[in-house]
């Protein structure tokens, strides 16, 4: 009988774990939020503005237009405001006359606009009392400053973009400023201080002969309120000026 010789069994392969792919890893690049652009407001608790006519454009017919530096009280210029608006306004007008007022930095960049249409200011009929509206960067509203009807007493309210009470601006009885120190208090929707304007007395050579050219007035406030809401408190020191104190 024929003998089957029998079937050499393979040799099993050695075990080999499997390869797990390599994974690259990219580096993580950190984005930095761009600076606001109010940037300059944020650790500011008091401004000092420097107003200036410009003679030559009311010399030459141009119209009646002001220039305001915006100081820190250790000189450092922070903004620089120019007034535009008809050439003719500024001679009939005068303080309530309708105006844009444009915000520039250091740079040159405007960082905020201020509209102001015409409005009357009469106590007697209250039918149009003055609104200003703020926008930072231009186009962007972020609130307005609107004026309240009193008797004796100025009052002005700060709203925010939603309509939302910011403060509350309340003057003396009397806003002329002869030998004595004009200040509107500052608080907030609930009442409580905020800060205050101020309007000096420069003697009574200025007074007579320099107010109409040159003045000086300053606003102070907390340090920890944003930089929006004191972008509105500097528009609403603005207005104050050409209610009260622009020739």
């Amino acid at each position: 009988m024929l003998q089957v010789a029998p079937i050499p069994q393979t040799p099993a392969e050695p075990y080999a774990p499997a390869k797990e792919p390599l994974v690259t890893t990219q580096p993580t690049t950190e984005v930095t939020p761009e600076p606001h652009i109010l940037k300059d407001l944020t650790s500011v608790e008091r401004l000092l503005f420097t107003k200036r006519l410009r003679v030559k454009s009311v010399l030459f017919l141009r119209g009646k237009k002001n220039k305001f530096l915006v100081r820190t009280p250790d000189q450092n210029l922070v903004y620089t405001v120019e007034e535009q608006n008809s050439w003719w306004v500024g001679y009939f007008c005068y303080g309530l006359r309708p105006l844009q007022l444009h915000v520039r930095d250091n740079a040159g960049v405007e960082v905020m606009r201020i509209n102001r249409p015409y409005a009357c200011t009469s106590r007697i009929l209250p039918c149009h009392l003055q609104r200003i509206q703020v926008f930072s960067p231009p186009g962007n509203p972020i609130g307005t400053i609107e004026q309240q009807w009193a008797p004796v007493r100025p009052i002005y309210l700060v709203k925010r973009e939603n309509g939302e009470h910011a403060f509350w601006l309340k003057g003396p009885l009397v806003t002329i400023s002869f030998f004595r120190e004009v200040r509107f208090s500052v608080c907030r929707a609930d009442g409580s201080p905020a800060g205050s304007t101020c309007k000096r007395w420069q003697g009574l050579l200025h007074a007579l002969f320099f107010a109409p050219i040159t003045d000086r007035f300053g606003i102070a406030f907390d340090r920890d309120l944003t930089v929006e809401e004191k972008a509105l408190l500097l528009a609403a020191t603005l207005l104050l000026d050409y209610m009260y104190y622009d020739a």
